[in-house]
């Protein structure tokens, strides 16, 4: 082969290879670029998902939490309180202040169950005894167990007795009562849940748990000694546990103890009124009858 044309066939061999060896470069270019987009799309996903979580709700990350059983049993003394408020000097009704008035009263570590405390078919009757007299009132533990079964444990332990009625109210014919602290702000330990119906009437005798909001229910309670209690029924917040069945009069008498010429009082009675005992007396239910048999 001449010279000439065996130097042309090889720069043209030449030139192909390099021209192979170019576009295989172009190629790996290619593929490491579109390598590269995909890992750098991943992290930008990735870093997404891990800000989400990072600014969203822990529950994600955080273990499960565990249900807490409620606690069983009867209730255990935690310690007690000592009152923070004192009512006025002079005692109504000619009356004296009882030495449990400077007793603390116990605090307890949870609510007390209707089933630890009340015994089926049997009627509670609970006897405050107060400054101006004794107030029966007949519970209701049909509609509200678990408020009575507190009353009941409560007034087993001596808690209130040496309290006094804290607030009367005359707008709407309130004596309030039931606070260790004698301040409004006291309670056992432990809150109660509602046992609302949604039909409650705040009648003349009535006997209902105070709160300051929903299931707050702790010791604090009130009786309705007037007509004016029907001013509540539009807001029947307040669970009903009993009802007076003796001694509406002493419970008039406590209200009636409001600064002359007071409109609308809303405050300590002008004379100290303590609820010196609270008794609890149980009644067994008596038996049906059985039905008379139908003649021959």
């Amino acid at each position: 082969m001449p010279s000439k044309a065996r130097d042309r066939q090889l720069a043209k061999l030449a030139a192909r290879r390099k021209a192979e060896r170019d576009a295989a470069h172009r190629r790996r270019r290619i593929i490491s670029g579109a390598v590269g987009a995909v890992i750098g799309l991943a992290a930008i996903v990735i870093g997404f998902m891990l800000i989400t979580n990072h600014k969203g709700s822990s529950a994600a990350s955080s273990p499960t939490p565990t249900a807490t059983a409620a606690p069983t049993g009867l209730p255990t003394k935690t310690g007690t309180v000592a009152a923070q408020a004192q009512p006025a000097a002079t005692v109504a009704c000619g009356g004296a202040r009882p030495a449990a008035a400077d007793a603390p009263k116990p605090q307890f570590d949870h609510a007390p169950s209707s089933a630890d405390v009340l015994k089926p078919n049997v009627t509670y009757h609970a006897t405050i005894q107060t400054s101006c007299g004794a107030i029966t009132v007949q519970l209701d533990p049909k509609t509200a167990p678990e408020t009575v079964a507190s009353f009941v444990f409560l007034a087993g332990q001596g808690y209130f007795d040496g309290t006094f009625f804290h607030r009367v109210v005359d707008s709407i014919d309130v004596i309030q009562a039931g606070d260790p602290l004698g301040n409004g702000q006291g309670g056992p330990g432990y809150s109660i849940p509602d046992e609302l119906t949604g039909t409650e009437k705040y009648t003349p005798g009535t006997v209902a748990m105070a709160n300051a909001g929903p299931n707050t229910g702790g010791s604090q309670f009130f009786i309705i000694t007037g007509p004016d209690g029907a001013n509540l029924n539009g807001n029947p917040n307040y669970t009903i546990f009993g009802s007076v069945t003796e001694g509406l009069g002493v419970a008039k008498e406590i209200n009636a103890l409001v600064p002359k010429g007071a409109k609308d009082y809303d405050g300590q009675p002008t004379k100290a009124v303590y609820i010196e005992k609270i008794t609890i007396a149980q009644e067994k239910a008596p038996k049906p009858s059985p039905s008379a048999s139908p003649s021959a």
